[in-house]
């Protein structure tokens, strides 16, 4: 894994689910994993994704244009995760998922359908 795939990573964790603490944040992380293996890319390529994860490449979602302060408890947080994946460290809480969505959507996207559902972790719902 290089620095950037840390780096970004642990970007793509705090935008997505930094609300969700050390589990949201690790959720991330582990579909990130999951679908660099299936895809055989690295986190970074899923990362940067178009149309994957929107807090990193959707106009308009708000989280796009803001980036962590140092002191940020939540961005150490998703370092020191992204760290632990780099080691081989991290464990999958997510039951080997390559997709999720927000329980707060009013409509599921129409993959879920094709997937099967794995857990449900901090306000998202996670498919493999």
């Amino acid at each position: 894994m290089t620095i950037e795939d840390q780096v970004i990573g642990a970007l793509c964790a705090w935008r997505e689910n930094r609300g969700g603490q050390i589990e949201g944040m690790q959720s991330v992380l582990n579909v990130l994993h999951n679908r660099a293996i299936a895809r055989g890319t690295s986190i970074y390529a899923e990362a940067v994704r178009k149309w994957q994860f929107s807090s990193m490449t959707a106009p308009g979602d708000p989280n796009l244009i803001l980036f962590p302060s140092e002191q940020d408890s939540e961005w150490q947080i998703a370092l020191k995760l992204t760290d632990q994946l780099s080691k081989g460290l991290l464990e999958d809480i997510t039951q080997g998922a390559t997709s999720y969505y927000a329980q707060s959507m009013p409509v599921p996207p129409g993959w879920a359908a094709t997937m099967r559902q794995t857990v449900i972790i901090k306000g998202q719902i996670f498919f493999a």
